[in-house]
């Protein structure tokens, strides 16, 4: 009895030993096969090593094969093609031919498979755009919003002089997605940039460093859609700035702020290695100033596109020791509009006898920065700019005149970046001026009664309660007593939105369209004169020419313009010092002056003279518009900036002379 138990202790401790070899051989070919093609190939190649010298000795014994090498040459190809042994004689060769073959077989078929399997591994790899980006010289995108494809359209132009520019984009979205949505939102025939994308957290460093940030030229990071953008955009400067394995040169960042009491201590985390936009002042600026200058968010739409003449900052040494007024007569095809100086600070329309000094850059309205071309011989000396003028400047010195009338002005709807016009306009209006805002809106209501009406110096408030959609609320205002009427893309609510089962920005802009046209209609019925300026932002420029047949002074598509406006900066960061005193009340403005303060009607005027006229009434001019072209986009509203100074033009009286100058 204690022999028999003895036994089957024995047998069951043997058994075990049996099961726990072949767990351990089970888990060991699984570490193998997991480990993918990198090592599953080198052990099938061994493998095939040691069989072919097994049975290449084997087949030598047979005495089919009269050396080893031949008998390793046979093994090797009963290995590869089981064809053959198709024609082996006597039993031992077949049946060694057969064997062999049965190997060949199973470990072609794995190594076939391993290749498949590591193929789809790494095609799904890529698909997951987690690989890393080696490029040079490269621009990154961080985030993705409806800015992208003009941001992308805008920095692709710029690049078409370059050799193999790139732009990489990182997104918490998948790589082929956002590959087909550019691939449909921007016409890529003519563009030599590559556009990269890549899967990731814009807020992990590890996912930054797979862009190669170190070898960037800029980065440009976009505020996310969700309820703290800000946040995340201090957080992504925190996680390139203080990246251990960052470059000890500065970077170049541009982020997008939505709130402003945000940029103190964002500033606190990017320091002076990034430029931040707040989208919402950069668009109020522009709207508070298009409806006192008609035609001028075209010019800036122009100066801030790659497609037409931009602004550049360049060192020319032959200039050295020569007034302002010389270097401006210098550059037939380019317009120098000002100076930065060698501490990095600028001065538009200096003075006429500002001289350039060692390090000192001019700043340019140019094609490209390769169609900046100085010419050496002298430039002509005008003989009588008095008899091209109409009335003697001499008499009137200066025509910057200031607006010192009341005005009375509107703001049809309402959203973030009202109050912030009330403020700019304020910059502008004199003393007891009224600003009228026609909103529905509980929440505009309160910003306005609690907070607007205490910050306004030289405007008082008055609220109208209505839809901007509403005829009858749109009859009431009296629109012929107001100065200048700017209509505002609603703040959508999402009930809003599931009534009308669009989105946001598309709801916004059916709104004022609505509304423009009632506003046309109520023209159209009115035998006064126009005598009001209507400016409209829109957030779609495809709405923007459905939008043309309303007769509108002007169009802000705000995520088009902000869009070129990061563009810009990205490429050049010392450009937001030319906008900011551009687009600030104090100090040098961009204005339309009449024609007939530079020049006789009727007669050709090249613009050189154009310029030195402008020059006696310490002005600087740079381009002109034909008003007979005012509502023609295919000529882009008649707006001619950067013109050829010897190319003559015939004004007509209503033309206007583009000019840079300070009220």
């Amino acid at each position: 009895m204690k022999v028999k138990n003895r036994t089957q202790r024995s047998s069951r401790t043997h058994r075990h030993q049996l099961s726990h070899i072949h767990a351990w051989i089970k888990y060991k070919s699984d570490n193998i096969f997991s480990a993918g093609p990198v090592v599953i190939i080198p052990i099938l190649a061994l493998i095939s090593i040691c069989l072919i010298l097994i049975f290449s000795s084997l087949y030598l014994w047979s005495g089919e094969a009269n050396t080893y090498s031949q008998s390793l040459w046979e093994t090797f190809m009963r290995t590869l093609d089981p064809g053959s042994a198709a024609e082996d004689t006597g039993g031992i060769h077949r049946f060694i031919s057969a064997t062999v073959t049965m190997c060949g077989i199973f470990i072609i078929s794995t190594l076939i498979g391993a290749l498949t399997t590591g193929m789809e591994g790494k095609l799904a790899e890529l698909r997951k755009g987690r690989t890393r980006v080696i490029e040079t010289n490269h621009t990154i995108i961080l985030g993705w919003s409806a800015k992208i494809f003009d941001i992308i359209n805008e920095l692709s132009i710029a690049n078409e002089n370059q050799s193999n520019p790139s732009i990489v984009i990182l997104a918490s979205k998948d790589r082929i997605e956002m590959q087909e949505i550019i691939t449909q939102k921007i016409d890529r025939k003519h563009h030599n940039t590559k556009i990269i994308c890549r899967n990731g957290d814009p807020m992990s460093i590890h996912d930054l460093n797979i862009l190669s940030p170190n070898h960037a030229r800029s980065i440009i990071i976009l505020a996310p859609t969700n309820e703290n953008p800000d946040v995340s955009v201090i957080k992504t400067i925190l996680a390139i700035t203080n990246n251990p394995q960052r470059t000890k040169s500065k970077f170049h960042i541009v982020a997008e702020i939505k709130e402003r009491n945000n940029i103190e201590v964002a500033r606190i985390a990017g320091a002076d290695e990034v430029v931040f936009v707040h989208a919402d002042e950069i668009i109020a600026r522009i709207i508070a100033q298009s409806g006192r200058q008609s035609g001028l968010s075209v010019i800036l739409s122009m100066l801030l596109s790659f497609n037409y003449s931009e602004i550049y900052f360049k060192s020319e040494p032959l200039l050295i020791g020569k007034t302002f007024h010389e270097i401006l007569f210098l550059y037939r095809t380019s317009t120098v509009i000002g100076l930065m100086f060698a501490d990095e600070t600028i001065k538009i329309s200096p003075s006429s006898d500002t001289i350039l000094q060692e390090n000192d850059q001019i700043i340019v309205i140019a094609e490209d920065d390769d169609a900046i071309i100085l010419q050496t011989s002298s430039p002509l000396i005008y003989p009588s700019i008095s008899a091209l003028v109409q009335t003697d400047i001499s008499v009137k010195p200066s025509m910057n005149i200031k607006q010192t009338d009341i005005e009375k002005n509107i703001i049809l709807g309402w959203n973030s970046k009202a109050s912030l016009i009330a403020k700019q306009l304020d910059n502008y209006v004199s003393e007891g001026s009224e600003l009228h805002i026609l909103t529905n809106i509980d929440k505009a209501t309160k910003i306005i009664t609690e907070q607007l009406v205490n910050e306004l110096q030289r405007q008082k408030i008055y609220l109208h309660s209505g839809d901007i959609t509403n005829r009858n609320d749109l009859e009431k205002l009296n629109l012929y007593t107001y100065h200048d009427v700017i209509l505002l893309a609603n703040d959508i609510s999402n009930e809003q939105k599931h009534q009308l089962e669009m989105n946001s920005s598309e709801a916004a802009d059916a709104e004022c369209l609505i509304c423009l046209l009632h506003l046309r209609n109520l023209i159209d019925k009115n035998p006064r004169q126009k005598t009001f300026s209507i400016v409209t932002e829109m957030f779609d420029i495809r709405n923007r020419e459905l939008a043309e047949i309303t007769r509108a002074d002007d169009f802000i598509v705000s995520p088009n313009i902000l869009s070129k406006y990061i563009a810009q900066i990205s490429e050049n960061k010392n450009l937001t010092k030319v906008f900011d005193v551009l687009l600030t009340a104090d100090g040098v403005e961009i204005y339309l002056r009449p024609i007939s303060l530079f020049t006789k009607l009727g007669i050709p005027v090249s613009f050189s003279r154009i310029l030195e006229a402008s020059l006696k009434q310490q002005t600087l001019a740079i381009g002109y518009r034909q008003m007979k072209y005012a509502q023609d986009p295919n000529k882009f509203y008649g707006i001619v900036l950067n013109p050829d100074k010897d190319i003559s033009i015939i004004f007509r009286h209503d033309d206007r002379i583009i000019v840079l100058a300070e009220e």
